[in-house]
């Protein structure tokens, strides 16, 4: 078969496909016909060695929708998605291939109205959003949330499980003008465009001087003490990335005075199976019509997977990036 493969870390522009065994499977596992497979910035940094854990060769990729080709019966012929964890890609091959070999629970079902593709696209960002809100964040009914990124794959995630789970008030924080649509498409009741707004002053003034009971920040860096303003007495917010600046600083006093709480998330504690016990839980909501999937940006065929890890590593792309292995 066909893969991406890592032979030694660097720039993402040296990677090439490679043909390479197809997968045999271990007990418990199925094997999935890749039709489609997100770049995600984690691979990207995987390829040029920001992850030590990492064995060589090795085939990167996370995110995959498929159809499954081995395995249980019961299974075959399926169409499947799912993402992994701090294995896939990093230390057994992952997704971007022709073929993978998962553990069954990590093989989801496609819910009705999901394309292979939108759901490719899904996985590591609603991995990361429901962790965020509803592990983490412990989001409940009523909650007033406040969402950074939220034009993108991450963050347009985290508006729409906020608004199915309730969520009194869903606030979207942008980088600029071009972005504040598709936060509204996605559902964010109030759009906030930094270019232009402090996200304290814009948040007071939503839910009228409280605060928001939540924030899931999916960008960090300089974000962050604004996001940490913008909470109500007892609020939680949650970081699971920084752009740029990774030292920020913050009113202790005002911290502790107003009891919040600071949370760090990292999707790569779990496995690929523990992944897919966490995209099942959220069936309900793509079936209600809740949940979609984030938008599709650019595609491109396993030969050019060094102009998609460009794009991903650059942030040109105005949504998710996919390599389709057909």
């Amino acid at each position: 078969m066909r893969a991406v493969r890592i032979e030694r870390f660097g720039e993402p522009s040296e990677l090439r496909p490679a043909e390479v065994p197809r997968p045999e499977l271990r007990e418990g596992e199925v094997l999935v016909e890749v039709r489609a497979a997100a770049v995600n910035r984690s691979d990207v940094l995987n390829a040029r060695g920001s992850f030590p854990a990492t064995t060589l060769p090795r085939i990167p990729g996370r995110d995959f929708a498929g159809v499954v080709v081995e395995g249980p019966e019961e299974l075959l012929g399926a169409e499947v998605w799912g993402t992994g964890g701090g294995e896939l890609g990093f230390t057994r091959d992952g997704t971007h291939a022709e073929y993978v070999a998962l553990p069954a629970g990590a093989a989801v079902p496609v819910p009705e109205g999901l394309s292979l593709e939108g759901a490719a696209a899904s996985g590591l960002a609603y991995l990361a959003a429901a962790m965020g809100l509803i592990e983490l964040g412990e989001l409940s009914s009523g909650d007033a949330v406040l969402v950074t990124g939220a034009a993108g794959g991450v963050g347009s995630a985290a508006v729409m499980i906020s608004r199915w789970k309730r969520s009194s008030l869903v606030v979207g924080a942008v980088k600029d003008a071009s972005e504040v649509e598709r936060a509204r498409e996605a559902g964010a009741g109030v759009v906030i465009d930094t270019s232009r707004e402090e996200i304290p002053e814009a948040v007071m003034t939503a839910t009228e001087g409280r605060g928001v009971d939540l924030v899931l920040d999916a960008v960090g860096g300089s974000l962050f003490e604004p996001c940490l303003s913008s909470l109500a007495p007892q609020g939680r917010m949650v970081v699971l990335t920084t752009v740029g600046q990774r030292r920020v600083s913050f009113d202790l006093f005002d911290f502790y005075r107003r009891e919040l709480r600071l949370l760090g998330l990292m999707t790569s504690r779990l496995d690929a199976a523990e992944s897919g016990a966490v995209l099942r839980s959220l069936l309900p909501g793509f079936e209600e019509g809740y949940l979609h999937a984030p938008a599709v940006a650019e595609r491109y065929p396993l030969g050019e997977a060094a102009e998609a890890y460009a794009r991903v590593e650059r942030g040109e792309a105005a949504g998710r990036v996919l390599l389709v292995p057909g």
